[in-house]
């Protein structure tokens, strides 16, 4: 243990790695997920004089089953290793030691640039490397590197200097079999590999010497040489035979673009059908180039020499084609080429599918004579196939690849379904019959200016029976048919019928500018009748991100895109939107710049009908809004608090209410990603009309009761009701409008709150002795008599929370009203008394009392006890007005 702790020597026995997973990424700033220890800013004193003499040796370790993944975003370079098995050990001191490692890998992805140099390979590394000179060098020693069954071996240094990197490396096979370079090429190496014919020799050599750094590369070779060499798989009968090649990388100075790619030679027999090859690249700056391909292969005979997984194949196929010299895209300059393409008597068909395509031909040119990329030519004649006798034919001339020019013909039916059975389609099903007949051409600078005019574009399309599935989308689209006419300005469809998921469509109409919407992402414009029994909304609403409540539907917003512009003049039967259903909606959509935009829309729902004009904004879709102008009639008054949030806050007293309403109310505000109103944000104002409803059983109508003591105001109704009413602020105010309690007329007045508040003043009209004993004994304190028999105005004040009302006697308005009450029972009243006075009295004693002695009086008089018969008569005719009987 001393030597341990205190030794100058150290050896591990063993470390292991089970299952490990390593990622290692470096992001193009160069930030690395590896990168996380916080720097220091401590200083440390170094230490000087002799180092000490150290020793570190590890006796065995390995990695079991491991993955690897190394992602340098900043090269770009990418490797991954799947499934490594790896043991090592080595021997760590100040001066050198031997590094002895095994690897296997079961997959090795190697990319470089974009370009994917290895694509899971089974590699195999039994490597001896010595380190020296502080760890700065390593020597290779005794190795051997294997991808698939190709073996190299490598011999030389590599040295990590302070400013770049030294190398001296050289490779080569040390096997000269054709069959180890075979298993390289993609999808001939499998299980079934080893059973494989081969015969043939190889040689494969190179080096890598020199300097490489940011600003230098090293010089490098390779060289690739095959004679003579065949290989037949076991259950073919027939074999490639006589292949040779000849293959030269060369780069003397280092310097990337004055690399030499020189295929000297590329043969090889396909049965009697021959294929050759050559291409000389002189350098990596202008692509200097001299190259060509020759080929003519029977098909059929193709597919007993190489397996097709169940693809029967049938033509013969001849490319002759030649490129000499410079490639350069700033300069726009390319090789001159003359290439000739064309497949005779194509035939495919795959065992999944019984249907074949038949009788495939096309003949293909490409031409550059001067070398100007303005003056390419690319040809595509008499292209033709047939599926179960319907043919489909094209043709195409594409030229001036500095400004492509186009002439494009299509005329032929295709079935959809069949082609997939052919061409499969991932995550996706595809049906239904295209017939078309369609021609255009154009520039492509004609598009860039937006001079669609100048892109004749004509023809006729038809759609039969078409079905589209997808995993990215919840519901399934169908057109059982659908006609359209083309030119350059619009697509006119006729006829055309579908299904959407459970909804149902049939459209005519045109769209317009749809060329710019294709080629220059513009707004495609469009005139549109629209048709359906059942339109289910529901089904296009995208995931809300708000967690949904329990037990309901979570939607999420319907967005509007911004680059269309179109007009729908719809009629639908029934409309599924949320939980609510619509029916026999008609009117005009427009939909425009993210805005759907409502004219004369109308609909019955809820037993209502329903009459919208406004939009719906989804601009901002994290912040959609709507602003409506509503006309309704008829609507239950009950059903509407129950199926509108806006009326369920802010008059939740409406769900008790039996009767029918219609407003006229322009109401605006935000949405939620659920499409529900946020109802803080709601704004609005109108006039709400209830031609005849009732209320009972309301905490509101018991309050009111318990303070006034009346009989039968337990009974609410409404009659002719006009009620002008406003939301703002989150609260909704109404101006008066009168009701019944019982039989006593009601004035109502006030406002309600999101918060659940209210605050209303109600003013009753109540028979003098019917109110309850606070109120009596308030009026008889304010008039002064024990007894009335007046009708009286009860103002009562109604505040608290809708769930706990608390009602309370104005007092002080109260106090007025019952003044200007009695006054006014005074007046008219004592008009009538003065009547009665005035039959007893003579009119000159009638002037004196009430002038109050406006004659002159005898100064010898001295009683003044003498009682005024005038007011005398007066007060008894008063008094014995007002008194009330008992009862």
């Amino acid at each position: 243990l001393k030597d341990i702790i205190f030794g100058d020597q150290l050896r591990v026995k063993g470390i292991s790695l089970l299952h490990p997973q390593i990622n290692v990424k470096v992001l193009k700033d160069g930030r690395a997920n590896y990168d996380i220890v916080i720097p220091s800013t401590d200083t440390v004193q170094q230490q000087t004089g002799e180092p000490s003499k150290f020793s570190f040796g590890i006796d065995h370790w390995e990695i079991t089953n491991g993955s690897f993944v190394y992602d340098d975003q900043t090269m770009p370079y990418f490797m991954s290793i799947k499934d490594l098995d790896h043991t090592g050990s080595g021997s760590f001191n100040d001066v050198e030691f031997d590094l002895k490692t095994k690897s296997v890998a079961d997959s090795l992805t190697v990319s470089y640039g974009g370009v994917e140099y290895l694509t899971n390979k089974r590699a195999d590394v039994d490597m001896t490397i010595g380190i020296s000179e502080a760890y700065t060098k390593y020597t290779f020693k005794e190795n051997t590197a294997k991808l698939n069954d190709f073996a190299v071996n490598v011999d030389g240094w590599f040295k990590m200097n302070e400013n770049d990197y030294g190398m001296d490396i050289s490779f080569k096979s040390p096997e000269n079999s054709f069959k180890s370079l075979l298993s390289l090429v993609p999808g001939i190496y499998s299980k079934d590999f080893s059973k494989i014919e081969t015969k043939g020799e190889l040689a494969f050599n190179g080096f890598v010497k020199g300097t490489y750094s940011e600003k230098q590369m090293p010089a490098f070779n390779l060289g690739l040489r095959v004679n003579d060499a065949m290989f037949k798989y076991p259950d073919l009968p027939s074999a490639v035979t006589n292949i040779n090649m000849d293959l030269v990388v060369d780069n003397k100075t280092g310097v990337l673009e004055n690399t030499l790619i020189d295929l000297k030679k590329l043969h090889l027999d396909f049965g009697s059908n021959p294929v050759d090859a050559r291409l000389l690249v002189h350098n990596l700056k202008d692509f200097r180039m001299d190259a060509n391909v020759k080929a003519k292969l029977n098909l059929g005979e193709l597919t007993k020499m190489v397996p097709t997984q169940g693809m029967e194949l049938k033509g013969t196929f001849m490319v002759d084609a030649k490129a000499k010299g410079v490639y350069d895209s700033v300069r726009k300059i390319v090789p001159a080429i003359d290439v000739l393409m064309r497949l005779d008597g194509g035939y495919a068909k795959a065992s999944q599918f019984p249907l074949p395509l038949e009788d495939i031909h096309f003949t293909s040119t490409v031409k550059n004579s001067s070398g100007k990329l303005a003056e390419t030519f690319i040809t595509v004649k008499d292209f033709a196939m047939m599926m179960e006798g319907e043919k489909f034919g094209a043709e195409l001339l594409l030229q001036n690849l500095d400004d492509y020019t186009w002439d494009l013909k299509v005329k032929g039916g295709i079935d959809i379904e069949k082609m997939t059975k052919i061409f499969p389609l991932e995550g996706m099903s595809l049906a239904g019959k295209v017939k078309a007949n369609i021609e255009t051409k154009g520039k492509f600078s004609d598009v860039n200016a937006k001079r669609y005019d100048k892109l004749p574009t004509s023809g006729s399309a038809s759609l039969r029976d078409f079905k589209f599935n997808s995993k990215t989308l919840a519901y399934s689209v169908g057109i059982s048919q659908a006609e359209a006419t083309f030119n350059p300005q619009k697509i006119e469809l006729k006829n055309t019928s579908g299904t959407i998921g459970k909804s149902d469509f049939s459209v005519d109409g045109s769209v317009s500018n749809y060329i710019g919407y294709v080629f220059g992402k513009e707004t495609i414009k469009g005139n549109m009748s629209f048709n359906s029994t059942l339109l289910d909304l529901n089904e296009f609403m995208t995931e809300s991100t708000e967690p949904a409540k329990k037990d309901t539907a979570s939607f999420g917003v319907i967005p509007i895109p911004q680059n269309i512009d179109f007009t729908l003049h719809s009629d639908i039967k029934t409309v599924k939107m949320m939980e609510y259903v619509l029916t026999n909606a008609n009117g005009d959509v427009v939909l425009r710049d993210g805005v759907a935009n409502l004219n004369g829309v109308k609909f019955n729902m809820l037993g209502g009908s329903f009459g919208v004009s406004g939009a719906y904004n989804t601009k901002d879709i994290n912040h959609p809004k709507y602003d409506f102008a509503l006309k309704i009639e008829n609507l239950s008054i009950q059903q509407a608090a129950n199926s509108f949030s806006v009326v369920k806050t802010y008059a939740p007293i409406a769900g008790l209410v039996n009767g029918n309403f219609g407003t006229d109310f322009k109401i605006n505000g935000e949405l939620g990603q659920d499409m529900m109103p946020k109802l803080n944000t709601v704004a609005g104002a109108g006039l709400i009309k209830i031609a005849q409803a009732t209320l009972t059983k309301s905490n509101l109508v018991s309050s009111i009761t318990s303070l006034t003591k009346l009989n039968n105001t337990d009974n609410v109704s409404l009659q002719d009701v006009l009620m002008s009413a406003t939301i703002t602020d989150g609260r909704l105010s109404v101006k008066p409008f009168n009701v019944k309690f019982g039989d006593y007329v009601t004035t109502i007045s006030g406002s309600s709150g999101l918060d659940k508040s209210i605050d209303y003043t109600l003013k009753m009209m109540v028979p003098a002795g019917q109110p309850g004993s606070q109120f009596q004994g308030f009026l008889n304190q304010a008039t002064g008599s024990q007894n009335s028999t007046s009708e009286i105005p009860v103002t009562i004040g109604l505040t608290g929370l809708f769930s706990a009302p608390k009602a309370t006697l104005l007092m002080q308005e109260q106090k007025q009203q019952v003044k200007e009450a009695v006054t006014n029972v005074a007046v008219d009243k004592g008009k009538e008394v003065l009547k009665d006075v005035l039959k007893d009295t003579p009119a000159k004693d009638l002037v004196n009392g009430i002038l109050g002695g406006g004659a002159k009086k005898d100064s010898t008089k001295t009683d003044t006890t003498k009682s005024d018969p005038v007011k005398e008569a007066l007060q008894n005719k008063l008094n014995k007005f007002f008194r009330k009987k008992n009862n």
